[in-house]
């Protein structure tokens, strides 16, 4: 129906409901112009096509077209001067009012927007409570924009029953971190406090500078403690995470658990890579779990060697084999790299765990000396620390050779970049990792099951395999089970020596090594010169042959205390079956409200939805603020003293796209400003008027 001059209406949202029913029909947007008020009572509304009136600085538009779009990013406009517009005026008259059409303009100098490009109208994209309901699940579960309007559309059948656009979900997501925008910090805290008066064992500790802003945090729950006491024996401390917004330096203590997964036993964000802020975190580890550590393995940062020397006075510092190894094709000379033959001897000198100290330095002095390494600091200053690195000083080390680089962390930055997202505050980053741990131990629950209630496939008929199964996990015991079958195909006996207390054998294996392994015949205990008990938590093949020689049925008590035998779970965790239920039903209603048409959200209804997805409500006053951006050591997007390697360049311009010199007119990774060709042309004109290039 098409509006006409007088036409009269009870209420001023009746009439703009009118008008807009009428303008999608036609195909065209509305924008609400002009309103007059008089005791605030509006007297008269105008509502005018939203391509009315024309963009201004059309000339900056021109000379920044010219320029290649250079001064300023290109942003279109819709305007082009429409005059089609419509104004309500207030009447009342007979003990009755409302609002008439006082001036119709149904005139546009534009072409009406097609059916098919319809859904892209404003008009035609609201956001109701469950549109919200549904992008707030979405970016619980770590869902971005693009993905979710993708759900959305699959499950509501097409694009035009979709309701939205990408740009809509994506600008309900901005209002989510706005809700929280300066009170995140807060926020978090008070959650932790509310957590701390439920539960004594949840730890949480935190420092603000002079200007009450958060500098470091530091939280652990009683699951997380329970953890460590069963697993801590050997954690790895991590500090290269960078998952929130203020560039806070993220730095999980990690460990495995018993089926060989990592395991998250405290967490902690620092705004510094200094010595006291690592000192602080380790304090309050330590003063949380009662207990330090055995060993613990970090990165090459001093600032982390500083602390564990002044914190961790008895705990053994390992440093990441993984990240030395990395700057090994950057230190040593171009004709070593072409050389597969030093690779070769150079990784099986330095990663071997077979080796003793005295074979190890033996070993790298022939290296070193072989392809003249003598005079490249790297590789003299890695000697000198050789005991904070190499295999071989840690062989009489308790599970030395469980954690021998911090990629136990890796698989957790992974597994946490699956839940957190870099540009999140502080309170999205604590929601998400709570979302993590959650799935964590629902993974690991998921372990116990499966060897609660899954029977092992047996390699052997000997009865000490079958006793293995029971008392191991099932990612062990296939470890395990490898030795016996070694043990039991291809050992075989060198040499043979009977004495009165012990039995000493010679055994060999396939991998042509051989190992004395000695019998005590006074409490029944092995040991083989291996080590691989000591270093790893289980029996060798070695022992494995002896247990089939001496037709022992079962392992030993004494071999049986190992952290990987199968541990029921101290707690069970409920399913929470509702929580599934209600998404299934917020879909089904998403569905039945685009056919009846849901009202838009109002604001304060949006404000509850948000909070409910923080689980933490908005705080009137704030005493702890959000820090500013930190600058990282050694990031090179906030570190201009950062010296680059060739290969980090080389590869950085691979993935740069080329441009066009303005100076010579070719393309490359160049432009004016340092163009070897104009560079050149200076230098020879310098040279002609007799001035020094320099």
């Amino acid at each position: 129906m098409k509006p006409v001059v007088g036409q009269k209406f009870q209420s001023l949202d009746f009439a703009f409901a009118f008008y807009d029913i009428y303008a999608r029909a036609v195909g065209f947007d509305t924008r609400k112009q002009a309103m007059r008020k008089v005791d605030d009572v509006t007297t008269w509304y105008q509502v005018v096509c939203n391509r009315e009136g024309r963009k201004k600085g059309e000339e900056d538009d021109q000379l920044n077209a010219r320029s290649g779009f250079t001064i300023k990013r290109r942003k279109l406009s819709k305007r082009c001067g429409c005059t089609a517009n419509i104004s309500f005026r207030f009447f009342s008259e007979d003990c009755s009012s409302g609002y008439i059409i006082q001036e119709f303009n149904e005139i546009h100098n534009h072409h009406m927007v097609e059916m098919e490009q319809q859904k892209f109208m404003s008009s035609n994209r609201k956001l109701d409570d469950v549109h919200h309901k549904f992008i707030l699940d979405c970016s619980r579960a770590n869902i971005g924009p693009t993905l979710t309007f993708k759900v959305l559309k699959e499950i509501l059948g097409g694009f035009d029953l979709a309701g939205c656009t990408v740009g809509d979900i994506r600008n309900a997501s901005r209002d989510i971190k706005a809700y929280a925008q300066g009170v995140d910090v807060q926020m978090v805290l008070d959650d932790m406090a509310r957590k701390k008066e439920m539960s004594e064992a949840f730890t949480y500790h935190y420092e603000v500078n002079e200007f009450d802003q958060l500098v470091v945090l530091f939280w652990c729950d009683g699951v997380m403690k329970r953890n460590y006491h069963m697993f801590g024996d050997i954690v790895s401390f991590d500090s290269t995470y960078n998952t929130n917004r203020y560039c806070m330096i993220f730095t999980p203590f990690t460990g495995k658990d018993n089926h060989g997964s990592p395991v998250t036993f405290a967490a902690g964000l620092v705004c510094s890579e200094k010595t006291g802020a690592f000192a602080w975190l380790f304090r309050h580890f330590i003063d949380c779990m009662g207990v330090a550590p055995r060993m613990i393995v970090t990165d090459q940062d001093l600032g982390m060697r500083s602390a564990i020397e002044e914190v961790l006075v008895g705990t053994r510092h390992r440093w990441c084999m993984w990240h030395i190894m990395h700057k090994l094709a950057v230190k040593v000379p171009n004709r070593l790299l072409r050389d597969d033959d030093f690779k070769k001897e150079f990784n099986a000198c330095v990663w071997s765990d077979l080796l003793e100290p005295e074979e190890f330095e033996e070993e790298w002095n022939r290296l070193v000396e072989h392809h003249q390494l003598e005079d490249i600091d790297w590789f003299n200053t890695l000697y000198a620390y050789r005991r904070y690195w190499i295999p071989a000083y840690f062989r009489d080390f308790p599970m030395g050779s469980m954690i021998r680089t911090t990629s136990i962390s890796e698989p957790e930055n992974s597994f946490y970049k699956n839940y957190l997202k870099p540009r999140a505050n502080i309170a999205e980053f604590y929601l998400s990792f709570n979302h993590a741990i959650e799935f964590q131990w629902n993974s690991r629950t998921a372990l116990d099951y499966h060897d609660a209630t899954s029977i092992p496939i047996l390699a052997t008929t000997l009865p000490f395999e079958k006793h293995a199964s029971t008392l191991f996990t099932d990612s062990m015991f296939r470890k395990i089970q490898q030795e016996i079958v070694e043990g039991n195909d291809r050992c075989r006996v060198l040499s043979f020596m009977s004495g009165e207390t012990a039995d000493t054998y010679k055994l060999g294996d396939s991998k042509r090594n051989a190992y004395f392994v000695r019998h005590d015949k006074t409490d029944d205990s092995y040991s083989c010169e291996c080590k691989l008990f000591g270093r790893h938590g289980y029996l060798c093949s070695h022992i494995f042959f002896l247990f089939q020689n001496n037709e022992v049925k079962k392992i030993p008590e004494k071999y049986c205390e190992s952290r990987w035998m199968k541990t029921p779970l101290a707690k069970a965790f409920e399913t929470d079956i509702g929580a599934l239920r209600a998404f299934v039903a917020g879909v089904e209603e998403l569905g039945n409200s685009l056919q009846t048409g849901n009202p838009v959200t109002s604001v304060a209804e949006k404000r509850r939805m948000v909070e409910e997805f923080y689980g933490m409500a908005r705080p009137e006053t704030v005493a702890v603020h959000p820090p500013d951006v930190v600058k990282t050591k050694g990031h090179a997007s906030s570190s201009a003293s950062r010296l680059i390697s060739k290969r980090d360049k080389a590869i950085k311009d691979a993935t740069r796209p080329l441009r066009r010199c303005k100076g010579c007119d070719e393309m490359g990774h160049h432009d004016s400003r340092n163009c070897p060709v104009l560079k050149e042309m200076r230098m020879e004109k310098d040279a002609g008027k007799g001035k020094n290039p320099a």
